[in-house]
Order: C-alpha cells, then sequence, then structure tokens
C-alpha cells in the first residue's frame, strides 16, 4: 500500500518535472512572473487606458519577434529587419502627401512591394544562394538603411491624416463612432497582432508551415525527401516582411513620420525575443506564438526597472541580469531535453 501511494506521489511529481523542464514552461514562467511584478509596481495597470498604452508600447517588437520567429524556425535569422522597418516607414511617408488623401493608399502599396522586395531578395540569399543567413541579412541591413538614408537623411516627411487608423481609430475624422469606442478597448496595434497570428495560423496549417519546421530541424534532410528548401526558406522571408510592414503602419500611424534610424535597436531585441520565447536558434522547434511571451517578458523588464525607480546608473545593468535570467531558462531546458 505505502508503495503504491509512494507511487501515486511520484508520478505527478515528475509530470511536472517533465513540463518544467520544457522551454515554453520557463518562457510562462519568467512571463508571469514579470508580469506580476509589474502589475505590483505600476498602480494603474489594470485600467483601460494603461492596457492600451501598454499594448501599443509592446506592439512593434512583438510584431518583428514573430517575423524573426519565422525566419529562424526555418533555418536563418534576419539581422535586417530593423532596417527594414526603417526603410518602409521612409517610403510610406515619402510617398504621401498630407492634403492628398489618396497618396495613403499609393504609400500603402508601394510598402508593401517593397517589403515583398526585402524578402525576397534575403530569400534568395540565403535559400537559394546557400549563403550564411548572418551574411546576407548583416549586408542586406546596410543597404536598407542606405535607401532609407536617401529618402529620408532626417527624420521627418508627410503621413496622411487616416493614416492615424493605424494607431488611435478615435484621432481620426469620419472614423463610426462605434469604431472610436470600440477604440478605447480594443486598439488598431492589437489587431494587427491578431492579424499576424491569424495569418502564421493559416500558413502553419499548410505545407509550407510544415516544411519550414522541416528545413530548419535538417535542411539535407528536408531536400532529400523531396521539400524545395529554398522556397521554403524564401517563403519564410516573405512572411517575415509581412509583418515587418505591419509593424511600419503602426509606428507611421503612431509618429506621423519616417526615421532612417528608428528601427535599428528593435533587430536584436526581436532576436533576443525569440530566444527568450523558448525558440531554439538552430532553428526547427519553438512556436512563433511564444515569441509573443518573449517580446512581452522584454517590455515588461523594461516597465519593471522604470516603475522601481532603478537609479540610471544601474538601469543597463539591471535590465541585463534579467534578460540573461529569462534566456538561461529556456536554454537550459533545452540542453537538458537535448542531452536525454
Amino acid at each position: 500500500m505505502d508503495a503504491a501511494r509512494k507511487g501515486i506521489v511520484v508520478l505527478p511529481f515528475e509530470v511536472l518535472k517533465r513540463a518544467l523542464l520544457q522551454p515554453e514552461a520557463s518562457s510562462l514562467l519568467m512571463f508571469f512572473v514579470l508580469f506580476g511584478i509589474t502589475a505590483i509596481l505600476q498602480e494603474n495597470f489594470f485600467e483601460a487606458k494603461s492596457i492600451v498604452r501598454t499594448i501599443n508600447s509592446f506592439a512593434p517588437l512583438i510584431l518583428l519577434a514573430m517575423g524573426q520567429a519565422i525566419v529562424i524556425i526555418s533555418g536563418g535569422i534576419d539581422l535586417s529587419s530593423g532596417a527594414a522597418l526603417s526603410l518602409l516607414t521612409c517610403v510610406l511617408t515619402t510617398v504621401m502627401k498630407k492634403d492628398d488623401p489618396i497618396t495613403g493608399v499609393y504609400a500603402l502599396i508601394l510598402a508593401f512591394l517593397v517589403a515583398l522586395g526585402t524578402g525576397v531578395v534575403n530569400g534568395l540569399g540565403i535559400g537559394y544562394l546557400r549563403i550564411p543567413p548572418v551574411i546576407v541579412t548583416f549586408a542586406t541591413s546596410y543597404a536598407w538603411l542606405g535607401i532609407a538614408l536617401f529618402l529620408r537623411p532626417t527624420p521627418g516627411g508627410e503621413s496622411v491624416p487616416w493614416f492615424r487608423v493605424f494607431y488611435n481609430m478615435r484621432a481620426v475624422e469620419g472614423v463610426p463612432e462605434v469604431l472610436k469606442s470600440l477604440g478605447n478597448y480594443v486598439p488598431p496595434a492589437l489587431l494587427l497582432i491578431v492579424g499576424a497570428c491569424v495569418l502564421w495560423y493559416i500558413v502553419s496549417r499548410t505545407r509550407t508551415g510544415r516544411y519550414i519546421y522541416a528545413v530548419g530541424s535538417n535542411i539535407e534532410s528536408a531536400y532529400v525527401s523531396g521539400i524545395n528548401t529554398g522556397k521554403t526558406q524564401m517563403l519564410a522571408c516573405v512572411l517575415n516582411a509581412v509583418l515587418i510592414f505591419l509593424a511600419a503602419l503602426f509606428f507611421v500611424g503612431q509618429n506621423q513620420t519616417g526615421d532612417a534610424r528608428m528601427g535599428g535597436p528593435l533587430t536584436l531585441r526581436s532576436i533576443a525575443a525569440v530566444v527568450v520565447g523558448g525558440i531554439a536558434l538552430s532553428g526547427g522547434r519553438g512556436s512563433v506564438y511564444l515569441a509573443i511571451v518573449g517580446a512581452l517578458i522584454l517590455g515588461f523588464v523594461g516597465r519593471i526597472i522604470f516603475f522601481a525607480n532603478v537609479p540610471n546608473a544601474y538601469q543597463t545593468l539591471v535590465s541585463g541580469i534579467i534578460v540573461i535570467a529569462a534566456i538561461a531558462g529556456p536554454a537550459y531546458a533545452t540542453l537538458r531535453r537535448e542531452l536525454r
């Protein structure tokens, strides 16, 4: 009887232990811890306006992290995502003329085509020419930055008034009152994120989604099995470009200007968010949705430092320690699983 009881106790413990050793569990645990600390430190955390501001501040990194996750799962990495984001904001604000609403439509079409072009160029280098992704995207980051600086040497440009619909529906004249009221609780940034999730959900249910994981796991085996690895990696880069395009819409809607250098810091942050989300840099493993969790964790780190009144001299150090702890959990879990 005692042995039976002991077995009953040990079994749930083993199940719990295995669950906690999953990279996803480590990421989710860290998320809930930082979420709770932020909620305690920020008194108005659960107020509607505060929630909207939080979503708006986290949205660009979430979108870039999701796109980065797709590329990394396919076996690549994108060091040009921030530069591509900057380029798209400059394209949008160069084409748009404030007093001519139709130019907003032209800007949307052209920027989307440019986004697809950046994805195709990266995909050609990574998927077909088999150049290491770090080399390809490092080179294209300079190309996108150079074009952005040509278009917009200094921050500026114009944006049509209705473009604010991508940031704040209440600020756009002619928007139905129902949508304005909805905007108090469901900001456009959240709709962009939901759209990105829906896009990936659809793709993940197709052969392309399965191929992305297969190619990232072992590109040689995937090729031998008949998968067009070049096409698959190119499609991963194009999907990443579409999500970068969504982030650019939000930025221009928010700031009404373009900036050739604003996306730079987001490149490494998006990669960090992917790792924190438990996605293996070696490719083939992880969930794109957990890149959202990784981005939220990084966002909460900044909030905690701000509301905890950490002195300026120590903010970078404290931030680094928390981020290292957030990365160490999924990395340790992945290592333990691989050693088994």
